[in-house]
């Protein structure tokens, strides 16, 4: 395998890479949203009572 084959192999690769770490940040992004809205529904509620 030389490197132009080397090369192409990595540069199709970085599309996925970069995808799959956009993907995850998403998964993490809305773990953490709906961690937040259970939060603050837990103080409205202790607010209320």
């Amino acid at each position: 395998m030389n490197y132009p084959e080397t090369f192409s192999i990595i540069e199709s690769l970085i599309p996925a890479v970069i995808g799959g770490t956009l993907g995850l940040f998403a998964l993490v992004g809305i773990f953490e949203l709906l961690k937040e809205t259970s939060r603050a529904f837990k103080a409205k509620q202790m607010h209320k009572a």
